[in-house]
C-alpha cells in the first residue's frame, strides 16, 4: 500500500529532535520498568483503574512505577491506546519481543533487555536506527566527554523558569514571595518583577545553550494592558485578594514578557510548553488536562511583534488552538510550530492537526518531531508513532491528487530533517 511505502522511504530520513530530557550519561534504559511505567503510558494505566498509591509511592512519581502485578493486570484495557502501541513497538523492534505482556513472560522479557543492554554501544545502536542525527536535551548536569569519544549526538537547551505552567493552583500571593527570594525584596511592580526573572536567569550558563524551554501557564492573555493596572494587580496579589480570570491572565502575560526580556540577549530561541494544566495541588498523583484560556493562542501575535529578535517555537497541547497557530505561522516570521506536545501527541489528533499544517504553515516553519523522551528508547518509540501518522497523511494528499509522491517525501525530509537543523543547529554542519 502507498502508505506503508511511503513509512518506509520516511523511516530512511535523518531526523533532529528539538525537545527531549535524554541524560547523556545514561541515554538508555537499564530494565524493563523504565521503558514500561514511562508515564505517559502510567496515566492510562491509572485511568484504567490502578490505584494512585500503587502508581506514586511517597509521591515519587514515575521513579518506583507501578507494581508488576498490577501493571499486567490492566495492560489489556490500555494496550490499544496510543502509548500501548509504543510500548509494543519498543519491545518488538528494539528488543525482539513479540509475545504477550504478561507475568509468565516477564522473565524472557527480562532477558531479552539484558542481551541488548549488555552492549555498550546500546543507545548508540538504538538512534542509528531510529536515524536521529541530533538530540536537543534538556539535561545539563552530565560529565565531560573524552576527546575522540561520541557524545551521543545530544545538544543542550536550559529548561529553567521561575515558576512553571505547573503552578497555576497555587495562588499569585505565593508565586510573588517566591519570586520575590531571588530579589531580595517585595515583587511590588511589573519593574521588580522583570528585575528578578533577569536575575534568576543570570545564574544560569548560557554557552552551549540552543535555546530555553519554559512549560507556561495556559492561562495567559497577551493583550497590552497599562502599566498602572499590573501594577495594581499585583499590589493585590500580594495582599491575597482573589483576582479575576483577567486579572490572572494579564498578570500571567507579564510574567511570560517578564522571560522573554531576560533571555532576549542569551539565546535566540523561545521554546515554550503550554496547554495542559494540573488543577489541584498535588501533581504527583494526578494528571493535566487540556485546558488554556480562550485568549491565549489568539493574542500570541501581540507577544511575537513585540520581541521581533526572539524566535518562538511552540510545542502546543491544547487541540482546539491548531486552527489559531497555523494562522500564527501565517502572520509572523519569529514563530515555528514544533510537533505535539502532551494531550495532543495521539495519532488521532496528530493526524487531523498536521493536514492542516501542511495546508496552512510554510514547511520552514514546520517541525516533524520532538521525543520528550527520557531516554533512546522512547524517542524511538514516539517518533515511528510519527512517522506512521506523517505517512498516512502524505498518502491522503497523494490520493487527493494534491501532491505527487516526490513533493511528499521531499515535505517530510524538510520537516524531521532540515527546518530543525536550520532553526536550532545553523552554525553547525550536520550530516544526515
Amino acid at each position: 500500500m502507498l502508505r506503508d511505502e511511503l513509512y518506509e522511504a520516511i523511516c530512511e530520513m535523518p531526523v533532529v529532535d528539538v525537545h527531549s530530557h535524554v541524560n547523556r550519561d545514561h541515554m538508555a534504559a537499564a530494565k524493563p520498568e523504565q521503558v514500561m511505567f514511562y508515564h505517559m503510558l502510567l496515566y492510562c494505566l491509572r485511568s484504567g483503574g490502578a490505584a494512585d498509591e500503587k502508581m506514586w509511592p511517597e509521591k515519587e512519581a514515575g521513579r518506583h512505577g507501578l507494581p508488576l502485578p498490577d501493571f499486567f493486570a490492566r495492560w489489556p484495557a490500555v494496550a490499544q491506546t496510543g502509548f500501548g502501541w509504543i510500548l509494543k513497538t519498543i519491545l518488538r523492534d528494539l528488543y525482539e519481543w513479540e509475545g504477550p505482556l504478561t507475568a509468565e513472560n516477564l522473565p524472557r522479557i527480562r532477558e531479552a533487555f539484558e542481551a541488548k543492554t549488555g552492549q555498550k554501544d546500546w543507545a548508540k545502536q538504538v538512534l542509528a536506527k531510529a536515524n536521529v542525527v541530533r538530540l536537543c536535551s534538556s539535561q545539563v548536569k552530565v560529565n565531560p566527554v573524552p576527546e575522540g569519544q561520541w557524545d551521543g549526538n545530544i545538544r543542550f537547551t536550559l529548561e529553567r523558569a521561575p515558576t512553571s505552567g505547573t503552578s497555576e493552583f497555587r495562588s499569585w500571593k505565593q508565586r510573588l514571595e517566591a519570586v520575590g527570594k531571588i530579589l531580595g525584596r517585595d515583587v511590588a511592580t511589573v519593574e521588580h518583577l522583570r528585575e528578578a526573572v533577569a536575575r534568576f536567569y543570570e545564574g544560569f550558563d548560557w554557552s552551549d545553550k540552543k535555546a530555553l524551554v519554559a512549560w507556561v501557564s495556559s492561562e495567559a492573555d497577551f493583550r497590552p494592558v497599562d502599566e498602572a493596572h499590573l501594577n495594581r494587580l499585583l499590589a493585590d496579589a500580594q495582599a491575597d485578594k482573589a483576582l479575576d480570570a483577567d486579572g490572572v491572565r494579564f498578570l500571567e502575560a507579564a510574567f511570560i514578557r517578564a522571560i522573554c526580556r531576560a533571555i532576549r540577549s542569551r539565546t535566540r530561541i523561545f521554546q515554550f510548553c503550554y496547554g495542559v494544566q494540573y488543577l489541584t495541588p498535588d501533581p504527583g498523583c494526578g494528571h493535566p488536562v487540556a485546558r488554556a484560556a480562550p485568549e491565549f493562542a489568539s493574542s500570541c501575535g501581540y507577544l511575537f511583534g513585540e520581541f521581533p529578535d526572539l524566535h518562538f517555537n511552540v510545542l502546543n497541547g491544547y487541540e482546539p488552538d491548531e486552527p489559531i497557530w497555523a494562522a500564527m505561522c501565517q502572520a509572523y516570521g519569529n514563530v515555528s510550530l514544533a510537533n505535539f506536545w502532551w494531550e495532543t501527541f495521539f495519532p488521532s489528533v496528530m493526524h487531523t492537526a498536521l493536514a492542516r499544517r501542511f495546508d496552512m504553515v510554510p514547511l520552514s516553519r514546520l517541525i516533524g518531531f520532538f521525543s520528550d523522551g527520557w531516554c533512546v528508547e522512547y524517542v524511538y518509540g514516539r517518533l515511528q508513532v510519527v512517522r506512521r501518522v506523517l505517512a498516512n497523511v502524505l498518502a491522503e494528499r497523494i490520493e487527493r491528487g494534491f501532491w505527487t509522491r516526490e513533493e511528499a517525501l521531499a515535505s517530510a525530509r524538510e520537516i524531521l530533517f532540515e527546518t530543525p537543523r536550520r532553526i536550532f543547529l545553523p552554525d553547525e554542519d550536520v550530516r544526515a
